[in-house]
């Protein structure tokens, strides 16, 4: 099964409730508010999307699944096309 991993070498800079993030090869300075910051800090540990899915779940149980699960899809895109995360066979 594929996790979400992060990418070694980030420079992470808390600001306030805010998240700044230094990607090691391109050195582009990503912004991450409440949400960006939370999957970060996720990410601490490899995990798969369906455990991604069931924290953000449990922590807004309003929202509706299929909504929930492309803004995260959207963000973890966002994250590995800035070069901080990256999927791995593991």
């Amino acid at each position: 099964m594929r996790s979400w991993e992060r990418v070694a070498g980030v420079s992470e800079n808390p600001m306030d409730d805010d998240l700044f993030l230094v990607a090691p090869i391109s050195g582009e300075i990503v912004h991450l508010d409440r949400l960006g910051a939370a999957i970060w800090r996720l990410l601490e540990q490899p995990q798969v999307m369906e455990d991604i899915q069931a924290v953000f779940a449990a922590a807004f149980p309003d929202s509706d699944a299929t909504t929930l699960q492309g803004d995260l899809l959207a963000a973890l895109e966002t994250l590995k096309a800035a070069g901080l995360v990256r999927q791995s066979d593991g």
